[in-house]
């Protein structure tokens, strides 16, 4: 089997390239340890003299407070001192116990105990008699008194320092032997230091070009991946951790290539849908988009209808069931979990999990996802696919979202278009239509009518007095009355027939397939409807009965194009009103003439 550095682990390949400099370091490491704990130990012989030179001082102190809390209380009787001097005796005895502990010679030793036994008789002797008397009251020479323990302990203070002089020689000398160990193993660290130094450089580079040729090629797929290319060039296969690196990074650029796929389809799908100018078209995309993209068995689109409470099927990718073709709805919004949740309702295997209560042509296997279709907060419908069972994971869901987002989106705006359209065609106060949609579509029914050779007739319609009522009952009464007479001619008249109010009190009404004689039938219905009307009153003041004068031309006997006709039954219409009022009048042309 052929041996190659370049399929062993990183791991390995350092450690073949390192082995043979890492056993002389290791004994190099070892000298350096056997001289620092030579080091060491002179450290902490040092430190033990520095720690009894730092009692012996505060061992100084400590007979000093006695001395000088028992002269205080002498001089003023306060207790404070005694307990400040007690302290300060405990303080001692703790300071020679400490140093016991720390000096390991038998004569020191020797020596801290004659020091302990002086401090006690002194203080037994001399201090506490002295105090002793003070409290009793007893009468004594204070001074002579003060002066003798003030000997006894100046004798003690002298031990003391002799103690830390001597101890301060030897911390003295175990410096001067820790100079020159210290001397000694930094010369041989740092000369095998410096030599071992260019051997590891030489193999570092060695093992550099090992390590950063593929990660150089990284770095240049990386720059190529940033670029937009998705076939980059990597690293060879190998066995280490540059081989799980470059897979890894190879499954990443599938990952992205794959997601740069999913968002050209959704931005070429939204692109599409936004085309739309028909509800019917964007159902159409989105059947295809989601059939090509997630490959489902059923897609089932519904519409909700709020004003009926149901949801509608509007849409769907394959046949419906025969029992719901005729009656294609869910009835009741809220029965739909989408819907009544405002967020995608998942069932991952029929039979095992819950089933949406609306149980609308619910598959019998597999899975099924309902996502609502929302647009600014509100929803607008459901969209439902069913696929094998576990079909459904997140990114799966995330993406049928965007799906149904855009969707959502473009649907809501050509309803609320659809709207605008219907307000831009409708007169706000009778709720019928205006004048633009009017002449719009009069010019249709002409253009048929040519076509077919019938005749259509025009009914113009204008409110007798309407002014003198508005002037004294008011705008309110005068807009009830607009209703009320709207609402009326709707009902004197078919379906097929199309009434406008073209401004203020006067309206027109266009009967295709219709000629004079039966124009004049129609235009009388409508007054004698007109004149029976009702108008709901608010006020004690009663409303006067209402009448209308019509105004009669029939296409094409009486003009050929749109404002000729409007022409002619506008003069019917103040033929009507000459006459008298409340009359039907059929358009003459000869009359006209003369005229």
């Amino acid at each position: 089997m052929k041996f190659s550095l370049r399929n062993l682990k990183i791991r390995d390949q350092m450690m073949v390239l390192f082995l043979p400099p890492l056993v002389v370091l290791l004994g190099i490491i070892g000298l350096f340890v056997y001289n620092f704990w030579l080091i060491s130990r002179s450290d902490r012989s040092i430190e033990i003299s520095q720690s009894a030179a730092a009692s012996a001082e505060s061992l100084l102190r400590g007979v000093n407070d006695i001395y000088g809390n028992a002269e205080g209380y002498v001089f003023t009787r306060r207790d404070t001192y005694l307990q400040a001097g007690e302290s300060a005796y405990q303080s001692v005895l703790q300071d020679l116990s400490s140093l016991r502990m720390l000096v390991q010679d038998r004569s020191m030793s020797a020596r801290l105990d004659e020091i302990q036994g002086k401090v006690e008789d002194w203080k037994r002797q001399s201090v506490d008699p002295l105090i002793g008397a003070v409290k009793a009251g007893q009468t004594l020479d204070t001074m002579a008194a003060l002066r003798k323990a003030n000997d006894q302990a100046a004798q003690i203070r002298e031990e003391i320092g002799e103690f830390a002089h001597a101890n301060q020689a030897a911390a003295t000398a175990r410096w001067n032997e820790r100079q020159k160990t210290s001397r000694r193993a930094i010369g041989w660290g740092v000369g095998l230091a410096l030599f071992f130094a260019v051997l590891l450089l030489a193999l570092v580079r060695a093992a550099s070009r090992q390590i950063t040729e593929p990660v150089l090629q990284l770095v240049r797929a990386s720059d190529r991946l940033r670029q937009g290319d998705f076939d980059p060039a990597l690293p060879p296969e190998t066995k280490n951790e540059f081989g799980v690196l470059s897979r890894s990074f190879l499954h990443m650029v599938q990952a992205l290539r794959q997601d740069r796929e999913e968002l050209g389809a959704i931005k070429r799908f939204s692109e599409a849908v936004t085309e739309c100018t028909s509800e019917s078209e964007v159902y159409d995309q989105i059947l295809h988009a989601l059939r090509d993209r997630f490959h489902p068995n059923q897609v089932i689109i519904f519409k909700l209808r709020p004003e009926e409470d149901f949801l509608e099927v509007v849409a769907s990718l394959k046949p419906l069931p025969q029992a719901v073709q005729e009656w294609p709805v869910i009835e009741g919004k809220h029965s739909c979990k989408a819907v009544r949740m405002g967020r995608p309702f998942r069932v991952n295997e029929v039979g095992v999990e819950p089933l949406c209560p609306g149980k609308f042509a619910l598959p019998d296997e597999g899975s099924y996802y309902c996502g609502p279709l929302i647009a600014g907060g509100i929803i607008i419908g459901a969209v439902r696919l069913e696929a094998e069972a576990g079909f459904w994971t997140p990114e799966r869901e995330s993406l049928l979202e965007s799906y149904l987002s855009t969707t959502a989106s473009v649907l809501s705006n050509l309803q609320l278009l659809q709207t605008m359209r219907e307000q831009a065609n409708i007169d706000p106060l009778t709720g019928l239509y205006n004048r633009r949609f009017c002449k719009d579509y009069a010019r249709k029914l002409m253009a048929m009518a040519r076509r077919k050779n019938t005749p259509l007739g025009f009914i113009m319609l204008d409110l007798d007095h309407f002014k003198n009522i508005n002037d004294v009952h008011g705008h309110e009464v005068g807009d009830r009355i607009l209703k009320q007479f709207a609402k009326t001619i709707t009902q004197s008249m078919r379906e097929t027939n199309l009434t406008a109010r073209l401004g203020g009190e006067e309206f027109v009404v266009i009967l295709p397939d219709t000629g004079a004689e039966a124009c004049l039938v129609v235009a009388e219905r409508i007054r004698m409807a007109v004149y029976h009307m009702a108008v709901p009153q608010v006020k004690e003041k009663p409303i006067p009965p209402v009448t209308v004068s019509l105004g009669i031309a029939v296409y094409p006997e009486h003009g050929g194009t749109l404002e000729e006709m409007l022409h002619a039954a506008d003069r019917a219409l103040y033929e009507s009103k000459r006459a008298g009022r409340n009359r039907s009048t059929l358009y003459v042309a000869e009359k006209e003439t003369t005229s």
